[in-house]
């Protein structure tokens, strides 16, 4: 999908949306960083590791094998996955709001 968005774009936007199509374009202004890092190697291992140690420490809970050390772990992890989801989320959906 190309997402490059032009001045007319811009424009006709704010015509057709005022307060909510500025607040897409805030969004998207927010976290289109944190979605640029994500597409990078860097990001992409960063990504993959969390995931691999959400993975593990998921099986001790489940299995009830974990320390309270690994439990706090997962935990933590979870949240950070999940922070990560929603910015993507909303970013993705800010930029399929622009691009309609």
């Amino acid at each position: 999908m190309d997402n490059t968005v032009t001045a007319e774009n811009l424009a006709n936007f704010l015509r057709q949306n005022g307060k909510a199509g500025a607040r897409t374009l805030s969004v998207l202004g927010h976290f289109q960083p944190f979605v640029e890092a994500f597409n990078l190697e860097i990001g992409k291992e960063l990504l993959g590791d969390a995931i691999v140690i959400h993975d593990e420490l998921l099986m001790k809970v489940a299995n009830l094998t974990a320390t309270p050390e690994e439990t706090m772990e997962y935990k933590a992890i979870r949240k950070i996955i999940f922070r990560w989801s929603e910015k993507i989320v909303r970013y993705e959906k800010a930029m399929s709001e622009l691009t309609k």
